[in-house]
């Protein structure tokens, strides 16, 4: 019996490290994200970096990845093209449509450059308690109503949120609506975004036609607040306006048109990992232990 309860509480304890390691990811910093743009055999014009954003400004212990969008293979190697590699860290080849991480557990500023370019270069700084904007499109909250002083203009609004632990001030959004030929509306907007609230972004577009339309939506394309998630930065989002109702005959509501959502804005969903399948592996042997222990003292 001894034996037995020895095998339970070890068992137990197992379960509760690899219980809290489960947790450990959850509390873990930013991640970054830096976009290798597609074009650099031209140097990436107008950017003329080729990483974008060029700077993300993070605190010790978070993360950066870089994403290769372009269709060629990409190194981030700290460093620059005047003096080489300093050793700090080296993706290594980074194919098209592949990723690097990075962690930074030490405050600096960390240059980096393309070894497989010499021309690509970007800069990494790294402080203690940086505080930052976090700004995202909310999903599903596009809402487009008729305008009330003309006869045929549309109000269009989003709501975009801010979960960092600093105020996004003066911010500059945009929007630009095609449709399969043509860039037909492009206007901007600009907006304080108090940290931990949500704000109503606003556009107005006169004299829309019936058809379907691609509605660009974008926040602090700079990335001047050190914004750790551009992608979050983005979205898009399909209408089409029917025919009928003609728009100066009758107020325009959510029925006469229709809104396809974002195939690449997704929710985040929580996975289970193979952490995860193995905490519930030992809860059942614990579970069968206990049970078999309890068996042999009553019988």
């Amino acid at each position: 019996m001894v034996g037995y309860l020895k095998s339970i509480i070890t068992v137990s304890i197992l379960a509760l490290v690899v219980s809290c390691l489960v947790w450990i990811p959850s509390a873990q910093g930013y991640n970054a994200q830096v976009t290798i743009v597609n074009g650099t055999s031209s140097h990436c014009k107008p950017d003329l970096s080729c990483y974008e954003p060029f700077q993300v400004n993070i605190s010790v212990g978070d993360t950066v990845t870089w994403t290769n969008n372009d269709n060629r293979t990409h190194t981030v190697t700290t460093g620059t093209t005047n003096y080489g590699p300093q050793g700090v860290f080296d993706s290594g080849s980074i194919p098209p449509g592949k990723s690097f991480t990075q962690f930074f557990g030490s405050v600096g500023k960390y240059s980096y450059y393309d070894k497989t370019d010499m021309w690509p270069s970007g800069l990494v700084s790294v402080s203690t308690g940086f505080s930052h904007a976090e700004l995202s499109w909310i999903q599903n909250s596009l809402k487009i109503e008729k305008q009330n002083y003309t006869s045929n203009g549309l109000v269009i609004t989003k709501l975009i949120q801010n979960t960092g632990n600093a105020d996004a001030k003066s911010i500059i959004f945009t929007l630009k609506i095609k449709n399969q030929t043509s860039l037909l509306y492009n206007n901007l907007a600009k907006l304080d975004v108090p940290t931990g609230q949500s704000v109503p972004v606003q556009f107005v577009w006169s004299n829309p036609t019936t058809g379907q339309y691609q509605l660009f939506f974008e926040a602090n394309s700079a990335n001047s607040i050190g914004d750790m998630n551009a992608n979050d930065d983005r979205s898009l989002d399909i209408i089409s306006i029917p025919s009928n109702p003609v728009l100066n005959q009758q107020p325009l509501t959510h029925a006469n048109f229709t809104i396809m959502n974002n195939p690449n804005n997704n929710a985040n969903v929580p996975e289970f990992g193979p952490v995860s399948y193995m905490v519930l592996m030992i809860s059942i042997m614990s579970t069968v232990l206990v049970f078999r222990y309890q068996k042999r003292l009553f019988s």
